[in-house]
């Protein structure tokens, strides 16, 4: 069997609308890449992600597409991820984040079982759509009523064909999806692969997602060391995730129990 785009895992369960190139389906994992600045020193994983839902801003591509959304882009491998942002900017300072959707892990930490949504805009060529955004163009009735089903059809993201990477996959999150995602992990590079200090700070690993809560509160010092905010561990967040984190562990033990 053969998976729909080429960051979800092989064999799942896939919906499609029997009108326009919509999905509903899971087991996804996307990145994230974006230039480091001295001012996220500090700022725990928590806030990072958070900053990744930003408004349409007047000098965003997509703001003259959706300027009433809150979006947040991301890619299907870091190479995509990366290409993307050093079309735009030129620094060897690059923070990754690596999100997957939180409803596909064995131990979920957000409480919200419903599968990704998903317009597949590679079918409907969106990336042209882009293009001529970018170009100043006027976009023609078919490529505005795209737009418009877009927006009708409220999905939780739309994939579209990478502008900079031909092989790789963009997917632009409406808020409604990217409050289905969970990190990972994030990874900070500081200049260039041969004199580089990196590091990473873990949320989530193994093919199960396993979360490691506290790393929402951890957050990167310069020399791209690692600390934590002890404050975080009394955030809503914390004990919210950590709700529902421990009833996954409950529902697991409860079927084990039953059928042992």
């Amino acid at each position: 069997m053969n998976n729909l785009f080429p960051n979800q895992d092989i064999g799942r369960t896939i919906l499609k609308h029997t009108q326009l190139p919509v999905y509903i389906t899971d087991e996804f994992v996307f990145y994230r890449c974006i230039c480091f600045n001295d001012n996220f020193y500090g700022k725990t994983v928590s806030e990072l992600h958070r900053g990744n839902l930003r408004r349409a801003t007047p000098e965003n591509r997509y703001s003259k597409l959706f300027p009433d959304k809150k979006i947040s882009y991301w890619a299907d491998s870091p190479e995509t991820a990366r290409a993307e942002v050093k079309y735009h900017n030129h620094t060897n300072n690059l923070l990754t984040f690596w999100a997957y959707d939180d409803a596909t892990s064995t131990f979920p930490t957000i409480d919200n079982d419903e599968p990704l949504i998903i317009i597949d805009g590679m079918e409907s060529g969106f990336h042209h759509i882009l293009e001529k955004i970018e170009e100043g163009k006027i976009l023609t009735n078919d490529e505005e009523k795209t737009v418009e089903l877009i927006k009708k059809e409220n999905p939780d993201c739309l994939a579209y064909t990478s502008l900079r990477n031909k092989c790789g996959v963009n997917f632009l999150f409406f808020e409604k999806g990217f409050k289905k995602l969970s990190i990972m992990e994030v990874r900070l590079r500081l200049g260039d692969f041969r004199g580089r200090n990196s590091n990473r700070i873990v949320c989530a690993n193994t093919c199960d997602y396993s979360p490691f809560l506290k790393g929402y509160g951890e957050y990167f010092l310069p020399l791209a060391r690692v600390n934590m905010n002890n404050k975080y561990i009394e955030s809503q967040e914390y004990k919210k995730r950590s709700e529902v984190y421990d009833k996954s562990l409950k529902e697991i033990r409860g079927f084990y129990d039953r059928n042992n």
